[in-house]
């Protein structure tokens, strides 16, 4: 009796197993063979199909991920991610030129009718990765939704996407590329990320692009070659977190509009060639935590104390090598007194150091400002003796004038030995009156 319930026990196991098996969702054909394709094209010297020949949203390599459609009866390919990262990472590694194709070639849109992600990270790192993509259309599921290429500087050619294409686009971020060209001109409205930094993207930041993006939260067109202005409409971006543009060849003043970005807690517009000085109304940037202009030599204008004396959670200013003048505000140092870092070196400062800003004597950089000098009282109030690069007052006094001894060089009797004039030293006053007596005294 005991064996013919075990083996009862047994049979009703498998069963349920095998029902399991038949309600799993499936992943259909045409996808599965849409992911060998791609898998076989960044890297065709792998055995693909050996190595995962069951369903592939089941049993398939890390990089893959899937989901569920509505009814539950299939799965489908929402993600895809290419490039080894690391080994709590170890997408599918990238082998192959030819994967650039895959942006253009269409095969992504007509085998993934449900990818939300496409993620490449260093396929293209070499001169033998080099592959500029074709002067076509990149052609990629509407439904995407994350478009994420980091740290493939040899993928060269265009960024050649718009928001008709890509709707739903909320992320797009290309980051070390040798793309180039203009940045796209259409409006991406769903957009909450925008990344195009370290690339070689060139021309203006076009207006259209800006205005269509009311989402946006972060915006970085980093180290690129961008020229002309800082468009204003950039102020109207009101959710905007985070805003870079530094290392391009931005020029002309910093746009008043962007002081109505009452959320951005970064902004860095380093390295570029701005002008017309720290605009006041700066100070509408209320949640602000860091801001960097420094290395635009032509900024000009004075340190801008009153700006800052309403931004309470500021903790980092860089304004070195601004070219700016001028006294060093004694509010400055109430105004920043919690900052960790403030960079107000390579200037044309002068004057003493304000007695206020003792205390923020190891988080300011003021060296390479040859009029500014460190007082007595702001070394009484320092924690730290000095500022590295500032000298004291005292010892850029000039000593008193009756104290110094005027000088005058005597010319040689003869022009033919020049050496022997460079090698002379200058004689005081009274040894040349003296030499001009005894002359009087032998005529």
């Amino acid at each position: 009796m005991r064996m013919i319930l075990g083996r009862l026990l047994v049979v009703a196991v498998l069963a349920a197993a095998a029902a399991a098996a038949e309600s799993e969702p499936r992943l259909p054909a045409a996808e599965q063979e849409g992911v060998y394709a791609v898998l076989e094209a960044v890297n065709p010297g792998f055995p693909w199909r050996a190595s995962f020949p069951d369903d592939l949203c089941l049993a398939g390599p890390h990089g893959v991920s899937c989901d569920d459609d509505d009814g539950g009866n299939a799965s489908h390919v929402v993600g895809i991610s290419l490039g080894y990262v690391s080994d709590f990472s170890a997408n599918p590694s990238c082998a192959a030129p030819s994967a650039a194709t895959l942006l253009t070639s269409g095969l992504l849109a007509a085998s993934f009718p449900r990818l939300r992600s496409l993620f490449v990270y260093g396929c293209f790192v070499g001169d033998d990765d080099a592959r500029p993509l074709p002067p076509l259309p990149w052609r990629l599921p509407p439904t995407l939704q994350d478009l994420v290429l980091v740290n493939n500087p040899a993928l060269t050619g265009r960024l050649a996407i718009s928001a008709a294409s890509l709707p739903l686009l909320r992320r797009l971020v290309v980051a070390s590329s040798g793309l180039s060209g203009d940045l796209p001109s259409t409006p991406f409205p769903r957009l909450e990320q925008l990344v195009l930094s370290g690339s070689r993207f060139a021309g203006r930041i076009p207006s259209a692009l800006v205005q269509g993006l009311a989402n946006v939260k972060i915006l970085d067109l980093s180290s690129n070659l961008l020229a002309g202005g800082i468009p204003r409409a950039i102020g109207g971006l009101t959710q905007l977190v985070k805003l870079d543009l530094s290392s391009n060849t931005l020029a002309g003043p910093i746009p008043g509009e962007l002081g109505g970005l009452a959320s951005l807690e970064l902004l860095d517009l380093s390295n570029n060639r701005l002008t017309g000085g720290v605009p006041a109304a700066l100070r509408g940037m209320t949640a602000i935590r860091e801001m960097y202009l420094s290395g635009n030599r032509r900024l000009g204008g004075r340190v801008p104390a009153d700006m800052f004396a309403g931004l309470k959670g500021i903790s980092a200013v860089g304004l070195s090598d601004a070219g700016l003048t001028g006294t060093i505000p004694a509010s400055l140092g109430e105004s920043l007194r919690n900052v960790t870092y403030l960079g107000l070196d390579g200037n044309l400062l002068e004057g003493e150091v304000p007695p206020a800003l003792a205390k923020m004597a190891g988080r300011v950089r003021l060296h390479g400002n040859r009029a500014v000098c460190i007082s007595p009282e702001f070394l009484a109030g320092a924690p730290r003796p000095r500022i590295a690069g500032v000298p004291s007052c005292n010892a850029t006094q000039a000593a008193p004038v009756t104290r110094r001894p005027v000088v005058m060089p005597v010319p040689l009797a003869s022009a033919e030995k020049p050496a022997a004039a460079a090698q002379q030293q200058p004689m005081r006053i009274g040894s040349c009156v003296v030499v001009a007596m005894l002359l009087l005294m032998l005529s």
